[in-house]
């Protein structure tokens, strides 16, 4: 008669050789006569999940877990549970294996898993939190941080997380892909495209990569060709800074002069509550008018614009630790501004506000010159001289 050690070890050779039903059976033999031996019930719930027996796996695994496994049972349990659809009861194990070993990272970041499964985001997201810091290389963990942010509407933390996966992970296909698609779907196109092509460099054959690429370059020139400066006030009327704030057309600021038989450059003025668009064009003539020369934004209630939150150009703006900053209705209407009239990506936008905010006299970018400018005609006026962004063609 065979020895149960010599049983046991029969068994899991022959499961190290693949050969999976004779190391079953021998496994099955074994434990029908000794049956506390926890690593053998552990043995046999990994090899029925390697043959897809996830009803027999969870049995044995929780046998395993019974008689003593610690960590690594509760681990293979919990996802036998998962392939059976009991979620409730994965986390239950791993929220006990992650109170036997509260830094272990497989435990943190499976439970957080299960409860994005569940749709607790919030508690998921705690849990990838902690994953992270507890495993600093693992990738994994913080892609799916991103997605449990993305599920909670915190679009960016989940960029920031994505951009931490692809530091910790260079090859990490997904969370290129969908760092790409989650920069995308806030105008950051450009962006967007260096994920893409940094995807690409590693794997030039990656079909869905190419795809988007060839998307989202669509769509960027599609964006430049939305430029305010250089069109006519046709398709300003059309822009989303004039139908979101609802701007309406108020007058010609200064008549017409002819010269030499044609139009002169004239202005016309565009008025909101809290904004004033003056808009110069040039002498061409045309079933639109003339050309978009320059584009001057005012607030006309500066300390007002600056206090109201912006609920009206749903501007989001992403902080360098990746989340997202409250703004104004002030720099919503500026970002905005910046964005229609150069044509430029809402990130580049802030780049360059920033630049005027933080002192530059003026800013070239894209043929397009900006600048802070006193509003023509105010100097006079009650509560004395406003001053707005300028964006006039360069040359």
């Amino acid at each position: 008669m065979t020895p149960p050690e010599a049983q046991r070890a029969r068994a899991l050779d022959l499961l190290s050789r693949g050969d999976m039903p004779g190391g079953i059976a021998g496994l099955e033999g074994y434990l029908a006569g000794e049956p506390d031996d926890p690593g053998a019930w552990l043995a046999l719930g990994a090899a029925y999940s390697a043959e897809g027996r996830w009803a027999d796996a969870a049995r044995a695994l929780a046998r395993a877990v019974e008689r003593g496994g610690e960590v690594e049972a509760r681990l293979a349990y919990a996802r036998a549970l998962v392939r059976l659809g009991r979620l409730d009861d994965a986390a239950a194990e791993l929220r006990q294996g992650a109170a036997l070993e509260p830094a272990d990272p497989r435990v943190l970041r499976e439970l957080g898993i299960v409860l994005y499964d569940e749709r607790l985001y919030d508690e998921a997201a705690r849990w990838l939190a902690r994953a992270c810091e507890a495993a600093p290389e693992d990738g994994r963990a913080a892609f799916a941080l991103g997605l449990a942010h993305e599920a909670r509407r915190d679009i960016g933390s989940a960029i920031a997380a994505y951009r931490e996966a692809v530091r910790r992970a260079p090859a990490f296909a997904d969370a290129r892909l969908t760092l790409a698609d989650a920069l995308a779907s806030i105008g950051e196109h450009e962006q967007a495209l260096s994920e893409l092509e940094g995807l690409l460099a590693r794997e030039r054959g990656h079909a869905q990569a190419a795809r988007n690429r060839e998307v989202l370059q669509r769509a960027l020139a599609e964006m430049r060709a939305r430029r305010l400066l250089g069109k006519t006030e046709r398709e300003l009327a059309r822009s989303a800074l004039v139908v979101e704030a609802q701007l309406r057309r108020r007058e010609t600021l200064a008549p017409p002069v002819a010269t030499g038989g044609g139009a002169a450059r004239r202005t016309v003025r565009y008025t909101a509550p809290l904004l004033e668009l003056h808009v110069t064009l040039d002498a061409g003539g045309g079933p639109g008018g003339g050309a978009i020369e320059a584009l001057h934004l005012a607030l006309t209630d500066p300390d007002r614009a600056a206090r109201a939150e912006d609920d009206v150009f749903k501007v989001t703006v992403i902080g360098e630790d990746g989340r997202q900053a409250p703004v104004s209705y002030a720099t919503g209407a500026s970002l905005t501004f910046l964005r229609e009239a150069i044509g430029c990506p809402m990130t580049q936008a802030s780049a360059l506000y920033a630049s005027l905010l933080q002192g530059s006299a003026s800013v070239d970018w894209g043929g397009a010159t900006l600048r802070f400018a006193s509003v023509p005609g105010t100097a006079g006026k009650p509560g004395g001289e406003r001053h707005g962004i300028l964006v006039s063609r360069r040359g």
